[in-house]
């Protein structure tokens, strides 16, 4: 089976030496998908490819033109790509996590680990919140 009949669309494949891979998708208030949509903003990041989305998200817009519908958006998962030398980083932005049972979820984050397997990734991180009964004064942490 193609990538294609997955729904899963990259535009090219670049030459990197070992790669990281950083994916983020929305959460509590979309702090991690803000870390890396700065990131990839900051870095210039070129479009990669991207996750079809039918499997995983009902539309989150419908156009209707006298009474045709003309059009259905969902939510984007795409893929970029910052190449430096040899070396390079590849950034995941979900805009939206899976809805339905926790099986959509595991696909979706299992497609996001077969691109960074096929384009050689070493590492993988990814971003989020969490909300925590903590005192503001708390020295902040960073688990890992």
């Amino acid at each position: 089976m193609s990538e294609d009949e997955l729904g899963i669309i990259l535009h090219r494949e670049p030459k990197m030496e070992k790669p990281a891979l950083v994916a983020s998708w929305s959460g509590i208030g979309n702090i991690g998908l803000l870390a890396v949509e700065t990131l990839r903003s900051q870095l210039w990041a070129e479009e990669l490819g991207e996750i079809e989305p039918w499997d995983f998200f009902y539309p989150k817009g419908v156009i209707i033109r006298e009474g045709v519908l003309e059009d259905l958006t969902f939510p984007v998962n795409k893929f970029f790509c910052k190449k430096a030398g040899e070396k390079g980083l590849i950034l995941f932005l979900g805009e939206e996590q899976p809805s339905g049972n926790g099986r959509k979820g595991y696909r979706l984050a299992s497609f996001v680990l077969d691109v960074a397997e096929k384009l050689g990734c070493q590492r993988v991180y990814t971003t989020g919140a969490a909300v925590a009964l903590t005192h503001h004064a708390l020295k902040p942490r960073v688990w890992v």
